[in-house]
């Protein structure tokens, strides 16, 4: 059958021709000016419906930060629409769709005008028809805004999958990721993880929805991948709001809680994998009793048999009905129990065999039981900790390393007095981990033995701003591998087996990184506190020990002193005595010259003297 002219046009008729407008650039900078009406070629027209209110209500006609990156990346690509005002706005032009979008161009104008930048017009549709038809110019502002569906969260997460991937086989440009991630008002980080959040179950999405968490596609993935550990949400909630305060754009203390929470669903999944292989086995499975000394339970490490053997796991397991596990919660390792000692004949080790469990002595020896035990649940929960917090460590340091820039004067200070000064065991470090760190830091695998030619193509391929980096990567990983090793937090232990303060060194690495904005983790943060009072309390000592020996320095010369001023005194008071003993003894008086004359008319000799042999007596001659 053949149709003529008209028939074949008659369908066309039916569609009624629409008012599309005129296309015209508007400069956001030039013709629009939000606050000064008066001054603006382009005004918010009367009758859109969008308002802005003064009563503390929102502000819908503003437009949020992702709109104007957007606006920036891309521009406006859905044409505002404006209508010529009459009365005294007359000869200007009004906006009634799109004031937000013209806002928002602005904003990007101004960004731009500060950087140095160039930045784009707007093609906006003018619309004649509606000069001075305020109703269907408020009609036609009402139905963009309320008959708008607003796309679900789905379809956003499906459309950046698509984009995300079409990036990456495209090997896009840093600067036009960057760019495209903008236009959708994302980062590019988030756009990485748009295929993870594409797989997050719909439920999850909306569990975030109701519980009101504002989680960028980054969150929303790492939340989905620990949503199952308790008060998950809850603990990401704080790091998230933590990292706000603090002004961290690095999720460092996202991060923490995000590894904090992988270790506790490991753990988890290695009680529930050990659990099932028990059940296996017919080995029944009791909970961790957090106060032993008020359970029948025991440790099967901590009982003897009734003759004061020491049970182990395997000959408990074979004779005793008692054999039962339970999970250490510090680390989710199995302990071995029995589930009721006393009934099945065994005692505790060292206990008295006709004392068991009773008088203070048993108190006082399950008290110091249950001390000790809470003391290794310290250690092996700080141990786990420490050992997990070291992956989000090396991350930070990783992004360290990749630093473009030149370094700044802390990072050339700590390179040039850790080498100068000798610090650490470098022989040890170079054969243990250098190849290995250096690998991990610079992001380059043929550095993983440190082969001599390899480093020299890295020195010679490496910009001359960045060899301090170089160097820092290499002391990050003498610090890494000599100051935090696993017994960091605590102190290492001397050649004799005793623990030791915390090292000077494992303290400045961390505040180091702290100053660079590395958040520290909980345990972390003990150690820190642990290490200040270690220091403060030795600082005690020493203040201490000083002022003991000024007291024994100033106790000694006050004690010479005083004997010397003893002494002083017993002199001064014997020397008048001395005096007054010489006056009183007789003394014979010096021979004067009668005395002499006598002496000499005498012979020269004393009265009562004999005479010598061979003189003769006076009145005697020798003829006699």
């Amino acid at each position: 059958m053949t149709m003529t002219q008209t028939e074949q046009t008659a369908p066309a008729a039916l569609a009624e021709e629409a008012d599309a407008g005129r296309l015209e650039w508007i400069d956001p900078l030039e013709d629009f000016h939000p606050d000064k009406p008066e001054e603006s070629r382009v005004i918010v027209d009367p009758f859109n419906h969008r308002k802005k209110r003064e009563d503390g209500a929102e502000d819908t006609t503003e437009p949020d930060p992702g709109l104007i990156a957007s606006v920036e990346a891309v521009g406006v690509q859905q044409a505002p629409v404006l209508r010529p005002q009459t009365g005294e706005n007359d000869g200007k032009l009004g906006i009634v769709m799109g004031q937000r979008r013209m806002k928002a161009a602005r904003a990007a104008a101004e960004r731009a005008v500060a950087d140095g930048r160039k930045y784009r017009k707007v093609r906006v549709i003018i619309r004649d028809d509606l000069k001075g038809v305020d109703d269907e110019a408020l009609a036609g502002s009402m139905v963009e805004n309320v008959h708008r569906a607003a796309a679900s969260a789905q379809d956003d997460l499906d459309a950046a999958q698509q984009l995300s991937l079409m990036v990456s086989a495209k090997r896009v440009p840093k600067a036009r990721k960057a760019q495209l991630a903008a236009a959708i008002g994302r980062t590019t980080e988030e756009l990485d993880a748009a295929p993870r959040v594409a797989k997050i179950a719909p439920e999850v999405i909306e569990e975030l929805w109701e519980e009101g968490a504002e989680f960028d596609w980054v969150e929303q993935a790492d939340y989905a991948e620990v949503e199952d550990v308790p008060n998950a949400l809850w603990k990401l909630e704080q790091a998230k709001r933590k990292d706000a305060d603090e002004g961290n754009t690095k999720r460092g203390a996202w991060r923490q809680v995000m590894q904090a929470l992988r270790t506790e669903k490991a753990k988890a999944e290695r009680i529930a994998a050990t659990t099932a292989e028990l059940a296996k086995k017919m080995i029944p499975v009791i909970g961790w009793p957090h106060a032993w000394q008020y359970s029948t339970a025991r440790p099967v490490t901590e009982l003897e048999s009734s003759i004061g053997r020491p049970l182990t796991e395997a000959g408990h397991n074979e004779t005793c009905s008692g054999h039962a596990a339970t999970f250490d919660p510090a680390d989710g390792e199995v302990v071995w129990v029995c589930r009721d000692f006393k009934k099945q004949g065994h005692r505790l080790i060292g206990s008295a065999p006709d004392a068991e469990g009773d008088g203070e002595t048993a108190q006082e020896a399950d008290a110091e039981r249950e001390a000790a035990r809470a003391e290794a649940r310290t250690v092996k929960t700080n141990n786990a900790a420490w050992r997990s917090v070291r992956e989000v460590r090396q991350e930070f340091i990783v992004d360290m390393c990749q630093d473009k820039g030149e370094a700044p004067a802390d990072v050339k200070d700590l390179v040039l007095t850790t080498i100068l000064a000798g610090r650490y065991a470098y022989t040890h470090y170079v054969n243990a981990d250098c190849g290995d760190r250096l690998s991990t830091y610079l992001k380059d695998a043929n550095l993983k033995h440190t082969p001599a030619d390899v480093v020299a193509k890295l020195v010679k391929r490496t910009g001359v701003k960045r060899y301090w980096w170089l160097l820092f990567a290499h002391i990050a990983g003498m610090y890494e591998v000599e100051h935090m090793t696993d017994e960091a937090w605590r102190g290492k232990k001397d050649e004799f087996g005793r623990r030791k303060p915390i090292e000077r060194q494992t303290v400045e690495w961390l505040t180091f990184l702290k100053a660079h904005g590395y958040s520290l983790s909980d345990v972390e943060e003990e150690t820190l506190a642990t290490a200040q009072s270690q220091a403060e309390e030795k600082a005690k000592q020493d203040a201490q020990r000083k002022a003991d020996r000024e007291r024994w320095d100033r106790e000694r010369e006050e004690a010479r002193l005083k004997r010397e001023a003893e002494a002083q005194q017993q002199a001064e008071e014997d020397a008048p005595a001395e005096q007054a003993d010489d006056t009183d003894d007789p003394v014979e008086p010096p021979h004067s010259d009668e005395n002499a004359d006598a002496d000499a008319a005498d012979g020269g000799q004393e009265d009562d003297e004999p005479a010598a042999e061979g003189d003769a007596e006076p009145g005697e001659s020798d003829e006699e």
